[in-house]
């Protein structure tokens, strides 16, 4: 069974195991950003009042998510990974969702994203979801890699 939960502290390095991996795959190199994230997601992104979900599939972790925020723009869902084992059971769905309500919960009025091209699935979700193209914000830190921001309103 699925489940989608807050990161607990010994899932920081499942984490890490996971989405590094992930995004070496996709042919992007980590930024310095990247791994001091990863060292302490919790802290960094619940430093700026989100939060980090975690997700598991009959107990094996095969997701994360965090959010970050808020900027008088939003909140911004970052580094959003599921691995093969979880695809087809909605993990990635589940987590753009859970994502929408923590920022509606916090009065966010928006919810941001980075992505780039190769990654067709995914922006085709959250298009189907009602993300936009979108301006960045002027809070957010767009990285090297970026080559879509999308918002939806929440």
């Amino acid at each position: 069974m699925l489940d989608i939960h807050r990161m607990s502290p010994g899932e920081v390095d499942a984490f890490a195991s996971i989405w590094v991996p992930w995004l070496e795959s996709m042919g992007r190199t980590p930024e310095a950003e990247d791994f001091a994230i990863m060292r302490d997601p919790a802290s960094y992104y619940c430093g700026t009042g989100g939060e980090v979900f975690f997700a598991t599939l009959d107990a094996a972790p095969v997701g994360a998510v965090a959010v970050k925020g808020p900027g008088d723009s939003g909140f911004e869902f970052c580094k959003l990974v599921v691995t093969e084992a979880a695809r087809g059971h909605g993990a990635g769905r589940a987590f753009v969702e859970k994502c929408l309500a923590y920022a509606a919960s916090k009065g966010g009025p928006a919810l941001y994203l980075q992505s780039f091209k190769a990654l067709d699935a995914a922006l085709g979700l959250y298009r189907r979801m009602g993300f936009r193209d979108a301006a960045p914000p002027p809070e957010m830190t767009v990285l090297a890699r970026t080559e879509v921001i999308m918002a939806m309103n929440t």
